[in-house]
């Protein structure tokens, strides 16, 4: 069977360890954030779902391996608005990759790629 030849929008799905605190944190860097519940929320920019949170009992976020990767048009300026509200991020770079970029952690230990092909 051939796929489908259409769009596909993926979500991705952090795992947090304390709802509120993630929610304090993607709130702080701009975004909307909406809870579904006290274990579910949705995080959104300019009104589109990028990610989701849900609460996992006994997260531990030194272990945490889960990871995303926003693709934008302009990682300097998105690199600017972070640092402006005080988020810890990586330096802006080129990578062997091709692609120039940054990385941030949340509190639970979400690793966040941002970033734009060169």
């Amino acid at each position: 069977m051939a796929v489908p030849d259409e769009r596909i929008v993926a979500k991705i799905i952090f795992p947090v360890v304390d709802m509120t605190s993630a929610v304090a944190f993607y709130r702080g860097l701009g975004f909307e954030v909406e809870a579904y519940d006290h274990g579910y929320a949705w995080v959104r920019y300019r009104g589109g779902e990028v990610l989701h949170l849900a609460l996992v009992e006994g997260l531990d976020p030194a272990a945490n391996r889960a990871a995303g990767y926003f693709h934008v048009q302009d990682p300097d300026a998105w690199h600017a608005a972070f640092t402006a509200v005080g988020a810890e991020l990586s330096p802006v770079a080129d990578r062997p990759w091709a692609m120039r970029e940054f990385e941030l952690r949340d509190p639970s230990g979400n690793l966040l790629r941002v970033g734009a092909n060169l």
